[in-house]
């Protein structure tokens, strides 16, 4: 009986965190973060302000726990979609579409609201997103099995260090993901990502 009991009162749990998520990013598309108040995302999820603040201390922790939550999902997608190409599929093709498949994410998914509070809250250094930035992330993973195929294929350079260039490709999806934050909405940030791996994998060919 407790077990069903704590079951229930963990699927309880989940469902409500669930409507908060959702309520939060909906307003937060809508109004932007900064015009939504706690207030509003319970009155929109249908729950008290007190079943919130069980789950989350404020505005600030649900909103890096919702980044997180998008993260972690998106990292699996970007696996996933890279298994579906065969094994003799060119490294390089495969990493354009893996770039083009993160920027569509970001614009289409998570959206220009969520990628300025991503930002935000690492610049004020938010220990709730420090995951975000570390080296263990799935997708430096994935950029690193990539490269270093690219490598093993003779399409790059032999004495690259996958990781290292792992680890530049992430900066740079970074870095290009904030310049399409200051210009929004005029940066194509797709078109632009592109063209910049492009030039990056031209310079890493084995010659």
């Amino acid at each position: 009986m407790d077990a069903k009991m704590s079951t229930g009162r963990k699927r309880k749990a989940a469902e409500t965190k669930d409507k908060i998520y959702k309520s939060a990013s909906s307003l937060y598309k809508k109004y932007g973060f900064e015009n939504v108040s706690v207030d509003a995302i319970v009155n929109e999820a249908g729950i008290s302000k007190g079943a919130f603040y069980l789950h989350f201390s404020s505005k600030d922790a649900l909103t890096a726990a919702l980044i997180m939550e998008y993260v972690s999902k998106l990292d699996l997608s970007y696996r996933a979609f890279m298994e579906n190409f065969p094994n003799d599929a060119s490294a390089r093709d495969v990493l354009l579409s893996l770039v083009g498949r993160i920027a569509d994410a970001i614009t289409n998914d998570v959206g220009y609201c969520l990628i300025r509070i991503v930002y935000r809250l690492q610049i004020d250094r938010n220990s709730e997103t420090d995951a975000l930035l570390s080296y263990k992330r799935k997708i430096y993973a994935v950029f690193s099995s990539l490269i270093r195929r690219g490598i093993q294929q003779g399409e790059f350079a032999s004495g690259l260090d996958a990781d290292i260039v792992a680890e530049q490709s992430i900066t740079i999806l970074r870095g290009f993901t904030y310049e399409w934050c200051i210009r929004y909405p005029d940066f194509q940030l797709k078109e632009q990502l592109l063209r910049h791996f492009n030039l990056l994998f031209s310079g890493i060919e084995k010659q």
